[in-house]
């Protein structure tokens, strides 16, 4: 004999309340929890802040697994968990691969981070592949950001790089980024800038077989 329609209608109606209350548990002890650990800087998206709640208890071989981190510091008072996680310093953003290039040549998707921490990197790598920092440009970089205003730069090949500037001049830079190169920028650019032959870019890349080129 089937049920009468009534009952039927209140067991639906019953499990369905049951069913909100377990929800309604397990969504305050969620809240619950995320509310009890507290993040120290705006560097980290709200989902990396949820991941490493999610794992609190595992908490320093979690974030050992990210090289970008430079170091973190985790502090419990009463029944709250503070979070302190300093980034390492970075260097360029790619927005083709969505990454952040840090100084020591570690690499991250922008996923991990805020909006506000991703703006506020003002080199742009155009590179199909997000760069790497070799060493000549990681021992130069500051000379030629002293003297150049950068916006952009490209790794070529796998060897060299090319500087975009504010004006949209190219410099195209040689392998070997040596001081002799950067004295002679210093010394000479403001020559060069006033060319009237200087409109497009500067050629550097035969510098060591001492030949330039400007357009």
């Amino acid at each position: 004999m089937s049920p009468h329609p009534r009952y039927l209608i209140i067991s639906i109606i019953s499990l369905l309340f049951l069913l909100f209350g377990f929800y309604y548990v397990f969504v305050s002890l969620e809240n619950e929890s995320s509310n009890s650990i507290k993040f120290n800087d705006q560097n980290l998206s709200l989902s990396f802040e949820k991941d490493i709640s999610q794992n609190i208890n595992n908490i320093n071989d979690y974030l050992n697994n990210y090289k970008f981190i430079q170091n973190y510091i985790i502090k419990k008072k009463n029944s709250k968990v503070f979070i302190n996680i300093v980034l390492k310093k970075p260097f360029a953003k790619n927005n083709l691969n969505q990454e952040i290039i840090f100084k020591d040549n570690s690499l991250a998707s922008y996923d991990y981070f805020s909006q506000s921490f991703i703006d506020s990197i003002y080199l742009i790598d155009t590179s199909v592949e997000s760069l790497k920092i070799n060493k000549y440009l990681n021992t130069t970089f500051n000379d030629l950001k002293r003297i150049f205003n950068i916006t952009q730069i490209e790794f070529i090949d796998q060897r060299r790089y090319n500087l975009i500037l504010q004006n949209n001049i190219k410099v195209m830079l040689p392998k070997k980024i040596n001081k002799e190169l950067i004295i002679f920028i210093e010394e000479n650019f403001e020559f060069l800038k006033n060319s009237n032959d200087f409109k497009e870019y500067l050629d550097f890349r035969n510098f060591n077989e001492k030949m330039i080129r400007v357009k």
